[in-house]
C-alpha cells in the first residue's frame, strides 16, 4: 500500500519533472523506491542561492523509473521530476519538466562508471529548455561520486558545471535511501 501511494504521488509529480540533481544512471527495479535529500548551492552571476532538495523515486517497469523533486528554503521553491529510461547497465536517458522561476523541459544522458566496490563516478550531459520572457537552453556537465554506505544508504556528492551562459554552477552533497 505504501509503495502504491508513493507511485501515485510520483505520477502526479511527473507533471513538474526535472532531471537536474542526483544524476545517476541507476534505474530502480519495478516496485523499488528511493528517497533522498541534498543541501545544494546554485551559483549564478556572482550570486549564491541555497536550496534543500528532497527526492523520491519508484521503479515502474523494466528499466524505467520516475522521480519527483522539491527544492525548498531558497529564493523560490523548485518543483520537478523525471522519467528515466535505462539504456544499458551504465547509461540512462531522462526527460521531464520543472518550475523554478519559469517553466522548463529537461533532458539528460547519465553515465555511471564503477570505480571500486560500492563507489561510482557520475557524469553525462544535462540540458533544459526554459520558457520565460525568452527561451533559453542551458547546458551542464554533471560530475559526481556515489558511495554505498550500507543498509540501502548512499552518499552522493555532485556538481554541475555550466557549459552555456544561461546555466549556473551547482554543488550538492546528500544522502539517498533505497527500499
Amino acid at each position: 500500500m505504501k509503495k502504491g501511494l508513493i507511485l501515485l504521488l510520483l505520477i502526479f509529480g511527473v507533471m513538474f519533472a526535472k532531471a537536474q540533481v542526483f544524476n545517476t544512471s541507476g534505474i530502480l527495479r519495478s516496485g523499488e523506491a528511493a528517497i533522498g535529500f541534498e543541501p545544494s548551492l546554485l551559483v549564478y552571476d556572482g550570486t549564491t542561492d541555497f536550496q534543500m532538495f528532497f527526492h523520491a523515486g519508484v521503479g515502474v517497469g523494466r528499466n524505467i523509473d520516475i522521480g519527483a523533486k522539491v527544492g525548498a528554503f531558497g529564493d523560490e521553491t523548485y518543483y520537478g521530476g523525471d522519467v528515466e529510461f535505462g539504456i544499458s547497465k551504465n547509461l540512462s536517458l531522462s526527460a521531464g519538466a520543472h518550475h523554478f522561476h519559469d517553466f522548463g523541459l529537461d533532458g539528460s544522458a547519465n553515465v555511471t562508471v564503477p570505480l571500486v566496490s560500492g563507489t561510482k563516478l557520475i557524469t553525462g550531459l544535462d540540458m533544459d529548455v526554459i520558457f520565460g520572457d525568452e527561451t533559453k537552453i542551458p547546458l551542464w556537465v554533471p560530475i559526481g561520486i556515489r558511495v554505498s554506505v550500507g543498509n540501502g544508504w548512499s552518499l552522493i556528492m555532485e556538481s554541475e558545471i555550466e557549459l552555456t551562459d544561461e546555466a549556473y554552477h551547482y554543488f550538492g552533497f546528500g544522502m539517498a535511501y533505497g527500499f
